[in-house]
C-alpha cells in the first residue's frame, strides 16, 4: 500500500487486488472509484461474448445466389454475421466455390450487412476524426481484412516515371497518381483521401527513388461494406469470373439459395484478438454481434453495452458509476473500477464452464501478445496472464498472477488516469505490485 499512496502518479488511480482462494480483498485504494480503463474495456467485452454467446459460438458468412448456364441470374450476394476474422483468403474460397458450382459471369455483386445497423463508427471513435490508422477502424457486418487496406508503392522502371500504386479492392478507389520515380533520395509519399458516397478518392504525389522497396501502408475504410464487395469481386476475377463493376449495398433476396456458408473459429479462440492483440476493430465487431443476438434485430454498439452490463449483474459485480459506450476502450467516456474489474475476474475464474477459455484468451506475460516484453524475471514462467491498456492520459493492466496450484492466485486491476508524461512511471509500478504478488505465491515455506 505504501508504494501505491507514495508513488507521485496522482489522486486518479485505481487499484483493487483479490486473493481467489478466499474471495478477500488484499489491497483496495480507490477501488471503487470509476475511471477511464483504456483497452482494459476488452475485459468486460470478452467476459460477456463468453458467456452471452458461448465459446463455441462461430460468426456465419453466407453467399447466395442463382446459376443458370454459368451465368449469375440477378446477383451473387454476399451476407454477413459479424465475423471479425473474414481475410482476403475466405473471399477467395467464396470465389471459387461460385466457380465450381458453375458460374462462369458475374453482373452484379450484393453486400449484405443487414446484421448490424447502419452505425459504421464506434461510439467515441468521432474523437480523432482525421486519424486513419486502422486501429480506429470501422465496422460492418460484412468487414474483411480488418477493414483496413494496404497502399502500395514502388519506383517505376526509369528516373521520371510514375510510381507504380496499387490498393486492394481496385474498384473502390479513384486513384490520381501523381508520384513520380527519383534518381536517389528517401521515399516521399503525400497521400491525401476523400470519402466519395461508396468509396474514397485518392490523391498521391511525392516521390520513390530508384532500386527502393516496396513501401506498404496501412489505413483504415471509411465504408467496410462496398469495401468488402470490392474485395469480393477482386477474388472473383482472380478465380477466373467474369464480373461486371457493379457493387450494391443491400439485403439478400429472400428466394436465392445459399451456395456457400462459412463459419468462423469458435468463438472461445477468436477472442485472443481482444485478450493477446488488444484488437479494437474485433472488440466493436463482437459488442454490436451482442446487440444482434439478444435482440435479433440489427445490432447496435448501445444494445451490445446493455448486454455487458446485464452480464455483470448477473455475475454479482457492482455496476454503481459503470459507464460503457463502446467495447474496445478507446477514447474518453467509459468508466469502469478497478474493483468492478477484479469483481468480474474472481467471478470468470470461479466458473469452470469459463476459466480456462477466458484466461487462454489474455497475453501470456513475457510469451506473447501486448506483455511479450514484460514479466520476464519472475519466479515462473507463464504466471501473469492479463489486459494490457494504454492512452495517452491512461496506463491500466488488469488480470491474474497465477499461483503453484489452480486454488492458489491472485486477481489484480490497476487503473491509472491523469498520467501523460508519466506512461514509464505508472506502468512500473503495476509491474512491481505484480512481481510482489509472484514472489508472495511462490515463496519458499517456512522452516
Amino acid at each position: 500500500m505504501a508504494a501505491v499512496r507514495n508513488s507521485g502518479i496522482g489522486d486518479r488511480l485505481s487499484v483493487s487486488i483479490v486473493d481467489l482462494r478466499t474471495r478477500t480483498t488484499v489491497l483496495a485504494y480507490h477501488a471503487e472509484s470509476p475511471l477511464n480503463p483504456a483497452s482494459n474495456m476488452k475485459l468486460l467485452t470478452a467476459a460477456a461474448a463468453m458467456i452471452e454467446l458461448g465459446p463455441d459460438f462461430r460468426f456465419r458468412t453466407g453467399l447466395y445466389g442463382r446459376i443458370v448456364d454459368g451465368h449469375v441470374q440477378g446477383a451473387l450476394c454476399l451476407k454477413g454475421g459479424g465475423d471479425p476474422t473474414l481475410e482476403r483468403s475466405d473471399l477467395m474460397l467464396f470465389a471459387q466455390r461460385a466457380l465450381e458450382e458453375g458460374a462462369r459471369q458475374v453482373d452484379e455483386v450484393i453486400v449484405d450487412g443487414s446484421y448490424f445497423d447502419g452505425e459504421v463508427l464506434p461510439p467515441l471513435f468521432d474523437q480523432q476524426p482525421n486519424e486513419i490508422a486502422p486501429f480506429r477502424a470501422a465496422v460492418g457486418a460484412v468487414s474483411v481484412k480488418d477493414n483496413a487496406y494496404t497502399l502500395r508503392v514502388r519506383p517505376g522502371p526509369v528516373d521520371g516515371a510514375q510510381a507504380v500504386v496499387t490498393v486492394d479492392a481496385t474498384g473502390y478507389f479513384q486513384i490520381d497518381n501523381q508520384m513520380l520515380t527519383s534518381a536517389a533520395g528517401a521515399p516521399s509519399v503525400i497521400a491525401d483521401e476523400r470519402p466519395t458516397a461508396d468509396g474514397v478518392a485518392l490523391s498521391l504525389k511525392g516521390t520513390v527513388p530508384l532500386g527502393a522497396p516496396t513501401a506498404a501502408y496501412e489505413r483504415r475504410v471509411p465504408a467496410p461494406l462496398p469495401f468488402s464487395g470490392w474485395m469480393f469481386v477482386d477474388a472473383l476475377k482472380a478465380a477466373g469470373l467474369t464480373v461486371a463493376k457493379k457493387v450494391t449495398v443491400g439485403t439478400c433476396p429472400s428466394e436465392l439459395p445459399l451456395i456457400y456458408l462459412q463459419t468462423s473459429l469458435p468463438l472461445g479462440q477468436v477472442l485472443s484478438r481482444l485478450g493477446k492483440d488488444s484488437d479494437n476493430f474485433a472488440a466493436e465487431m463482437i459488442l454490436k454481434t451482442l446487440g444482434a443476438e439478444r435482440t435479433r434485430r440489427p445490432g447496435k454498439s448501445s444494445e451490445g453495452a446493455a448486454v455487458v452490463v446485464d452480464i455483470l449483474k448477473q455475475l454479482d459485480v457492482p455496476t454503481t458509476g459503470l459507464v460503457i459506450l463502446n467495447g474496445s476502450g478507446l477514447f474518453q467516456g467509459n468508466r469502469v473500477s478497478s474493483e468492478q474489474l477484479t469483481g468480474l475476474l474472481a467471478a470468470m475464474y470461479a466458473n469452470p464452464a469459463f476459466r480456462d477459455d477466458y484466461v487462454a484468451q489474455l497475453a501470456v506475460g513475457g510469451v506473447d501478445g501486448t506483455l511479450v516484453r514484460r514479466f520476464r524475471k519472475l519466479p515462473r514462467a507463464r504466471i501473469v496472464r492479463a489486459k494490457t491498456g494504454t492512452l495517452d492520459d491512461v496506463i491500466a493492466l488488469s488480470g491474474y498472477v497465477l499461483g503453484p496450484s489452480p486454488e492458489r492466485a491472485f486477481a489484480f486491476s490497476y487503473l491509472a488516469n491523469g498520467v501523460s508524461g508519466k506512461h514509464s512511471q505508472a506502468r512500473g509500478l503495476v509491474d512491481q505490485l505484480v512481481e510482489t504478488l509472484a514472489a508472495h505465491l511462490y515463496a519458499a515455506p517456512k522452516p
